[in-house]
């Protein structure tokens, strides 16, 4: 097996490994900007909502970035 392959699919998993990372980082994120925000504003929990939607919004679109980027072909 050539080394470039072997690096090749290490790449691969490390960019299949950060998935959690993106879903769960976006996730959180929106959740602690909405918090941050109702606290600040007073507006109870609907920011926090937002902020997940949003967040889940965006974890959904870095998984098919990330899932694009797997299937490319090199």
């Amino acid at each position: 097996m050539p080394r470039s392959s072997e690096a090749n699919k290490s790449a691969r998993l490390a960019l299949a490994l950060s998935v959690g990372t993106v879903i769960s980082a976006n996730i959180v994120g929106g959740i602690v900007l909405g918090y941050l925000l109702d606290r600040w504003l007073h507006t109870g929990p609907w920011l926090v909502l937002a902020g997940l939607v949003l967040g889940t919004i965006n974890a959904v679109i870095g998984l098919f970035r990330v899932v694009a980027r797997l299937n490319r072909t090199d």
